[in-house]
């Protein structure tokens, strides 16, 4: 069984690699695209020839060398990337509902059924998926997310041409957080947690309030015109350019 032991090492080392090398590549299409909408410097929108972006690959690279640092194992920060890959996946229902509501004509070569429910749906189950996590993993999750709005702050303040983010739509933002972050401490996963909200009322507590976040956050989305005019404008476009083509007769 020897040849068996050389192939498992040789995979230990080709399969975190190449999600090493998918994560690094986008997550220089993620800088890429926030550059695009002026959350962070504009240098990070830079391409080369074939369409590249090389500064937010490169700086990509060397954060994420600089990120291994404060974890003592694979498994720990695989747990941290796997945590923030979910919260991630949560924007996407919100984005959903939202969207549905605001450009209801907008053309669409794919429309989901069933998405009053299961938008609402899927983001429950990603924030079960992220309080299943743990307690460990969230706060350094959180501390993570700290550093990124900080950093996106500075970097926004800087900027004077940027039109100002209209900030009532987004309070449930820093709610959805911190709630999540409190019943994932007294719940049942850790290490680290408390344990005092008892088993399976736990993932209640966790369901019902993700359904609440979510109808918070469709009713203080922003109006068609103005979300329509604030993306032109962060883009530096013509807001005329966002509007949903008219629908065929």
């Amino acid at each position: 069984m020897a040849w068996l032991a050389h192939l498992l090492r040789i995979d230990a080392f080709v399969s975190p690699s190449g999600t090493g090398l998918i994560y690094t590549t986008g997550t220089s299409r993620i800088s890429y695209g926030l550059a695009r909408n002026r959350y962070v410097p504009s240098i990070f929108g830079k391409v080369d020839s074939r369409g590249v972006p090389w500064v937010g690959l490169i700086f990509a690279f060397l954060f994420g060398l600089l990120f291994l640092l404060p974890f003592p194992s694979w498994r720990s920060l695989v747990g941290v990337i796997v945590g923030a890959s979910v919260l991630m996946y949560a924007g996407a229902p919100l984005s959903l509902g939202a969207f549905r509501g605001q450009v209801p004509d907008a053309s669409r070569p794919y429309r989901m059924p069933a998405a009053g429910f299961l938008a609402p749906a899927s983001f429950v189950i990603a924030d079960l998926l992220i309080y299943w996590s743990g307690w460990e993993i969230v706060w350094k999750l959180g501390i993570v997310l700290i550093i990124g709005y900080v950093l996106m702050g500075i970097s926004m303040a800087f900027d004077s041409q940027r039109p100002p983010l209209d900030w009532k739509s987004a309070v449930w933002l820093p709610v959805w957080l911190a709630g999540l972050a409190i019943v994932t401490w007294q719940g049942q996963y850790g290490p680290g947690n408390t344990g005092n909200i008892p088993f399976w009322w736990d993932m209640l507590i966790v369901a019902v309030f993700s359904v609440v976040i979510y109808y918070w956050a469709m009713a203080t989305k922003l109006p068609s015109e103005e979300m329509l005019n604030l993306v032109g404008r962060q883009s530096s476009e013509n807001p005329e350019d966002n509007l949903p083509p008219a629908p065929h007769h």
